[in-house]
């Protein structure tokens, strides 16, 4: 499907020629960092990172966040901390993407199945295999549990996570990623869930994924989520769960955004175009 065919409630009849998506973002993060340098000033940026801040707002909407099990342990305590835990996901505090992420139901008292891997891991696999992602990716050693979210057919496997480019109350664009044994793959959808290409992932585009089983619900609940931020842009990361949408996280700088293809970038520019406040930065 070609850009200049997806729903666009700026355009009318041709493209726009919006601001870039690549420019108006790093004229967020200048405000971010800005902010940061600001005595008794908070950034929406280090907000969004803070999950107590993000599960209180999430309270106040009503929207489902993940719940917390253990918070901010050391690989050293892993053990200790698996204690009594029947089904988690194990991820470093401080990354933001699917590294040093696994996903575990118990099976005994030192053996869990891995939905990632689809294999069984002991509890030594387990702390070799993360001490090796902290190392490649030089992450702090800082850990937290999750509660495991299982997808609406019940299967275990990974739930598909659904990040939504979101303006200010309104999606320009969706991800879908699907976490495999073999690597992650990616689908892109418009608003109306129409497949789109954005030069991003390309290598790693399945278009054989399904989409969501609710596609309305999850865009209801980023578009409700994304009007009340302080900021004209931030992507909303769902998942779809048997208890239905999720949030897992807010993201207010996606990364390699540079990646998008031109078409892209000016499609996501014009959606900062709709905000008046994006001229302000």
């Amino acid at each position: 499907m070609l850009w200049v065919q997806a729903s666009h409630p700026a355009r009318k009849g041709t493209l726009p020629a919006p601001p870039s998506f690549r420019s108006a973002m790093d004229a967020l993060v200048r405000r971010y960092q800005r902010d940061e340098q600001q005595p008794g000033v908070t950034s929406f940026a280090e907000l969004a990172g803070n999950r107590g801040w993000v599960a209180s707002q999430m309270h106040v909407l009503g929207v489902p966040t993940a719940k917390i099990l253990k918070d901010d342990f050391s690989l050293q305590q892993l053990r200790d901390v698996l204690e009594g835990v029947d089904a988690c996901v194990i991820k470093p505090k401080e990354a933001h993407s699917s590294r040093g992420v696994l996903s575990l139901k118990r099976v005994d008292e030192i053996t869990f199945e891995c939905l990632q891997l689809r294999c069984r891991l002991r509890l030594v696999d387990i702390l070799e295999r993360l001490y090796q992602e902290m190392r490649d990716h030089q992450f702090p050693n800082h850990w937290q549990l999750e509660e495991l979210l299982l997808p609406p057919s019940g299967l275990l496997r990974p739930v598909d996570d659904f990040k939504f480019y979101a303006f200010r109350g309104r999606v320009g664009l969706i991800l879908q990623v699907a976490r495999q044994p073999e690597g992650q793959y990616y689908r892109w959808y418009d608003r109306d869930w129409h497949p789109v290409e954005t030069g991003k992932y390309a290598e790693a585009i399945d278009s054989a994924l399904l989409p969501p089983r609710d596609p309305q619900a999850l865009l209801r609940v980023a578009e409700r989520v994304s009007a009340v931020l302080p900021t004209p842009f931030c992507r909303v990361d769902l998942y779809e769960a048997r208890q239905g949408p999720v949030l897992g996280e807010l993201t207010p700088v996606p990364g390699t955004y540079h990646a998008f293809g031109e078409q892209a970038d000016l499609y996501l520019g014009a959606m900062f175009e709709l905000d008046n406040g994006a001229a302000d930065f």
